[in-house]
Parts: structure tokens; C-alpha cells; sequence
């Protein structure tokens, strides 16, 4: 069907949002502006993803093209804007009637019965660690607290507890909805009063060692009061017995001869380990849910982060509609949980990370042009600050294109880097040896030579955190000192990066 200019208009502004709307656009830059099939459809897509920068870029073309087929300027350009208002965001009218109503509803629930609504949303990505994370901030927001599993409250999904949430033992993995479901009914006669307990009521037939493991790395029987490093170190053998008890009673039932007597087994005795560091803790939790729940490696770095004013990943890799843009500049605060290094076919070197905050994980890409000058930043549990520009691509996961990389300090050390009234000496510091450092008049650097690898690593890392200790350095090469313009604010974690850098007899105060 071919269509007026007029005609045009009132379609457009009618049909926004419906693959019938694509199909007018394609045919609309192939009929009036002369565009192939291919070309149209790249607008197409553009205009479907709502990139508007990408579809500003072709007025010029479409333009262009219209005019040298007859079509008056200015009727192309209101054209072009008509269209265009699509990538700012429209929708056709039953989209827009839906849409109202599921919103209303929902808004009508999140608002009177919280809980419950988070629940079931919750409930509804099981096996979707990243939005459930995602909807967890937003219980925390609501002043709703998503507790950690428990093996008498925990639900087989997300269930109210009080004015909080409990998590459910569902969610965990390589833990079974049968599984549950027994739990459940069993303790309905009376809550499990110890792991052994547990144990011993759950051990009809041959229990599951890979969800027992899992449940205990969760913490879902920490309310037992046995540590979960105790746990871990005796649950096998503690299967093994009841196992054994079972198939030791069958035994005697079947025995006519022999009397049936119940011996009372002795309670058990577990190992004197200590419980794990909440390092550990989070490591176990990550691991067998996908998230965490004694805290986050990331808290201990809030004050730090409160003043860096940076995006929560959470809201960049988010499936909803946001603000952010392909190749906008944007920094993120996190820790490192994995790093891939690669050599390129020109032979330099670049690194694939993954960065974690409190509610999601995102990719970041370190190019070889500022690999040498940042890959020092660049490994497993740091804390850093990113800066780079986002890679938004059609069916790709959201990455960072890192140009800078600042670690970050914890908030025992931290010090505000803006606050230019502090004027007290550095406090004595720690080394990772934890020998004591004196207080600081002057801090010498000795490099083998200015323009050194180990001098440039050196500037970078001393140029972070600006303070009042001078620093001064020894060019080897040539045998003299220069001392650096400002001076840096040294801490614990500053002194044992300078001392594996340089040398810890390269690092001298004076």
C-alpha cells in the first residue's frame, strides 16, 4: 500500500509500538527516501530499540534522499520528527490500556500488602540470581529485610516472616522441591532441635550429601547453634551413623530372635574448629545461592564509595527501560570476582574482569593501551572504582570499557579526599608483616629510573590518594633525588603495594 505524506501522520502517531509500525517505517525510508531493504532495516532496529542517537544520524540521509525524489523539505523533516518519536518512546493504545492496568495493580499491592508482593516477585525469577539480587535492593529501599534461610521457618519459596521476608529453601542450589517438601512436613510435628536431629528425622531413606552441603553453606541451621565450619567438617560422618542406625534397627526387626532394645545414641561429638571468618561465610553463601547474606565484601568500602557517587550495576544491566546510552561515560564501585587475561594477535596483552556490588555483576573489558598502566589494579577480591564508557550492543550483555581504575579504600583507613582542613601527620600504619611504621617525615622511593615501569606504577598509585606526606625519589640511574609535587595520604594497604611494586627496601622513612 503506498501512502500519502498526510495520510502518513495520523498512521504513525496511531500505531506506535506493533510490528506493523516497523514494517510502515521500512517502507516509508524505501519509498521516500530511496533506502535498500538492508538499510531499512538497520532503522528499523534502531528505532525498535529506541536508540535515538543512532536514528538522528540519518536524517541528514533520509532527508537528502526525500528531497531528490520531489518531496519538500520541510515535509521530510516533520516527517523524519514524526518517526522519531518513537526512539523517545511511544506506545500504541492497547499496549498503553494494558500496561495501565497491570500497573495499577501492582502499584495498589507494592503499596498495601509489601511483603507479600515482594514474595511472590521474588518467587517468580527462582534460578535468576541477578534479579533476584536486583529485587532485594528493592526490599531493602522498602525497609524490608529478605532474611537468610532457615530450616524451621524458610518455605519451599519467598514467605512472610513477621515484617520481613524469609528465604526459601528452593532457591538454593542442588536443592530439591521434593526435598523441601519433606522438611516442611516433617517438622510440622515439631521443629528440628539440632542438626543431628535434623539428621535423624530426615534419614528414611538415603539422604542427598550434595543438598545437606548446600543448606549448611547457607546457614539454614545456624539458629541450631553449631558452627558451619563444625558442620562441614562432620556432616558425612553424621550421615553415614544415622544411615547406619536405620539399617541397624530394619535389622532387628527382622530378627525374631533377638530382643528388640533401643539404645540410646550418644550425642555427637563434633571437631574444635573455629567458625569461618565472614570472608568465608560470604564465599560459602555466594556459592551455593548465588548471592549473599551475613553482609558483602563491599560494605567494608561504604564510606569510600558514599563520596565517589557512582552507578549501582544493578541499574545498568537492569532489563528495564533506563537512561543510559552505548558508549556513555559512567563509573561503577566493586570487587573483582574473576579476571581472564589474553594476548592479542599483535602480541599485547588485555584482561576480561567481572565487578560485583551489592546487587549485580557486570564485565568490564581492560584494552592493551592501558593494560601496562592498570593491570597492577586488576585481580580477584580488590576493591575498585571503574571509569569507562558502557558497550550497550542488540543481544549482548551490558560491559565496561575501562580507561581508569582507582582502588579503593576500606572505611577503617579512609580518609575524604576533599576535606582540605585535616591537617594532623598520617597516623602510624601496619605493614602486611605487622611491623610497626613510625611516624612519617618524608617518604623515599628508589627506582631503578624515571621513565621505569616500577616509577610509572609508583606516580599512579601515589597520585590516588593526595595527603600531606611528601615523597621523594631516588632515580638509581643516575643517583640523584627529585622530590613529587603534592603529597599522598599513606595507609596500610598504600605501604604494602609500594613495597611489592619497588622492593620493600626500595620503601625507606626518614
Amino acid at each position: 500500500v503506498h501512502y500519502t505524506l498526510p495520510q502518513l501522520v495520523p498512521i504513525l502517531s496511531s500505531t506506535c509500538g506493533c510490528l506493523v509500525y516497523q514494517e510502515q517505517v521500512m517502507q516509508v525510508f524505501r519509498e521516500i527516501a530511496g533506502y535498500s531493504y538492508g538499510q531499512a532495516d538497520i532503522v528499523r532496529r534502531a528505532m525498535s530499540k529506541k536508540h535515538a542517537d543512532e536514528l538522528e544520524a540519518e536524517r541528514g540521509r533520509f532527508v537528502g534522499g526525500a528531497v531528490a525524489r520531489g518531496i519538500d523539505q520541510n515535509d521530510a523533516e516533520k516527517l523524519f520528527d514524526d518517526m522519531g518519536s518513537f526512539a523517545s518512546y511511544a506506545f500504541n493504545k492497547s499496549h498503553a490500556a494494558a500496561y495501565a492496568l497491570i500497573s495499577y495493580r501492582t502499584a495498589y499491592l507494592k503499596a498495601h500488602y509489601p511483603r507479600e508482593y515482594f514474595s511472590a516477585l521474588l518467587t517468580s525469577v527462582l534460578g535468576n540470581s541477578v534479579k533476584i539480587a536486583e529485587y532485594i535492593s528493592e526490599c531493602n529501599k522498602a525497609a524490608i529485610e529478605v532474611l537468610p534461610p532457615d530450616i524451621n521457618e524458610s518455605g519451599m519459596l519467598f514467605s512472610v516472616s513477621g515484617k520481613n521476608i524469609r528465604f526459601g529453601l528452593l532457591a538454593l542450589r542442588n536443592v530439591g522441591r521434593l526435598f523441601v517438601k519433606n522438611i516442611i512436613e516433617e517438622r510440622k510435628r515439631k521443629p528440628f532441635a539440632s542438626f543431628t536431629d535434623f539428621i535423624d528425622r530426615m534419614s528414611g531413606g538415603e539422604l542427598n550429601k550434595r543438598q545437606i552441603e548446600s543448606l549448611i553453606k547457607s546457614g539454614a541451621f545456624d539458629g541450631l547453634g553449631v558452627y558451619r565450619s563444625r558442620l562441614l567438617a562432620s556432616y558425612e560422618k553424621i550421615i553415614d551413623n544415622a544411615n547406619e542406625k536405620s539399617r541397624g534397627n530394619l535389622a532387628g526387626q527382622l530378627d525374631m530372635f533377638s530382643a528388640n532394645v533401643q539404645v540410646e545414641t550418644p550425642s555427637f561429638e563434633y571437631p574444635q574448629i573455629p567458625d569461618f571468618s565472614l570472608k568465608e561465610k560470604l564465599a560459602l553463601e555466594k556459592e551455593c545461592s548465588g548471592m549473599y547474606f551475613s553482609g558483602h565484601i563491599i560494605d567494608s568500602y561504604s564510606e569510600n564509595i558514599a563520596d565517589l557517587h557512582t552507578t549501582a550495576i544493578a541499574d545498568i544491566i537492569s532489563d528495564s527501560d533506563n537512561d543510559f546510552a552505548d558508549r556513555q561515560r559512567i563509573s561503577i564501585a566493586g570487587i573483582i570476582t574473576s579476571v581472564t587475561r589474553k594476548t592479542t594477535k599483535n602480541d599485547a596483552q588485555m584482561a576480561f574482569f567481572k565487578v560485583e556490588d551489592r546487587c549485580g555483576e557486570i564485565e568490564c573489558v581492560l584494552f592493551s593501551r592501558q593494560y601496562e598502566r592498570l593491570s597492577p589494579f586488576v585481580r580477584i577480591d580488590a576493591a575498585v572504582k571503574i571509569s569507562g564508557s558502557l558497550s550497550l550492543r542488540d543481544d549482548e550483555d551490558a560491559k565496561i570499557l575501562v580507561s581508569d581504575i582507582v582502588p579503593l579504600a576500606d572505611n577503617e583507613h579512609y580518609v575524604a579526599q576533599n576535606k582540605e582542613e585535616r591537617q594532623e601527620e598520617p597516623k602510624p600504619v601496619q605493614t602486611s608483616q605487622n611491623a610497626s611504621v613510625p611516624k612519617v617525615k618524608k617518604l623515599y622511593l628508589r627506582v631503578p629510573k624515571k621513565d621505569s615501569v616500577q616509577y610509572k606504577k609508583a606516580e599512579n598509585l601515589v597520585g590516588i590518594f593526595e595527603g600531606n606526606t611528601p615523597v621523594v625519589y631516588y632515580d638509581a640511574e643516575t643517583g640523584k633525588y627529585f622530590a613529587r609535587e603534592g603529597g599522598m595520604y599513606l595507609t596500610d594497604y598504600l605501604f604494602a603495594e609500594l613495597c611489592s611494586y619497588l622492593g620493600k627496601e626500595n620503601v625507606v622513612f626518614k
